[in-house]
């Protein structure tokens, strides 16, 4: 096997954070797992990311609150010599956009449609839908060796995600009260008046259902073990959701919508 020197980019702007991520970044882990492999297989590897992150890549970090077009000026100024490959992982494919003579590969982590040559979708769905059969895709992957598998439950309901609206947390706390299971709520709040309005009036009122804020980590590993089941009723085209295979990871089925990329993959649930 030849020795690749590769560019892996990402983005900083606006709630990157710094690889690895903690408490809360699909996309960053995704990169971060993908870099660590790249580097393991004996590739030399630069990393274009966050202030703040750590990597067994040459690291290049961002100034602060860099963006598109800043990125890519930022990256270009930069690039080391003889590079092989450019790996973009950016929100805006801002160098796959550039038509730079360097091969240029774009994975697009959201459901957003990018005129580049090489694209690359996280899923089967998404390609179909926003990329109309054009390109490529690759799943997102894990490392197993990383969870902790559990054949006992402790008979709680999990939702980990962002609380916003189309992540369909409160069709989450709906399913908990219907059935009348405890559900555990994880994960940060990006939408504080969504929450404010909506949620913490439903979860006030049940005893059985709590938020426990964003969580890494052993947390994390805890939640998602010892859960009965992960729900994931999300309301929007899902390009990926990588907690589910976390989820199974760890032993834990999944209840999710007949929406995006979860057929393939989950028992699909009907509210």
């Amino acid at each position: 096997m030849r020795r690749l020197r590769i560019v892996q980019v990402i983005s900083n702007y606006p709630d990157a954070r710094p690889l690895p991520p903690t408490n809360q970044g699909g996309t960053e882990k995704v990169v971060h797992e993908l870099t660590e492999n790249l580097v393991r297989r004996g590739h030399d590897v630069y990393l274009f990311a966050s202030r703040g992150s750590r990597s067994s890549a040459k690291l290049i970090p961002y100034k602060k609150n860099l963006r598109d077009r800043g990125i890519a000026r930022f990256v270009l100024k930069r690039m080391p010599r003889h590079v092989d490959i450019i790996h973009d992982h950016t929100f805006t494919s801002t160098l796959g956009r550039r038509k730079l003579k360097i091969p240029t590969i774009c994975t697009l982590h959201l459901p957003v449609k990018q005129r580049v040559k090489h694209p690359v979708y996280v899923s089967r769905r998404a390609r179909t839908i926003m990329g109309k059969n054009r390109g490529y895709f690759v799943y997102n992957g894990i490392s197993p060796r990383d969870y902790q598998f559990s054949k006992e439950k402790k008979g709680f309901l999990l939702f980990i995600g962002r609380l916003i609206p189309e992540k369909g947390v409160l069709e989450a706390i709906k399913i908990a009260e219907r059935t009348g299971h405890r559900l555990l709520i994880a994960g940060p709040i990006k939408d504080r008046r969504y929450f404010n309005k909506l949620l913490a009036p439903r979860i006030k009122r049940n005893p059985r259902i709590r938020y426990v804020g964003a969580v890494g980590g052993r947390k994390k590993q805890y939640l998602l073990k010892n859960a009965s089941c992960l729900l994931f009723p999300t309301l929007w085209e899902e390009p990926f959701g990588l907690v589910m295979i976390e989820a199974m990871a760890c032993g834990t089925p999944v209840v999710a919508l007949r929406r995006g990329r979860f057929p393939k993959l989950c028992l699909a649930f009907r509210i």
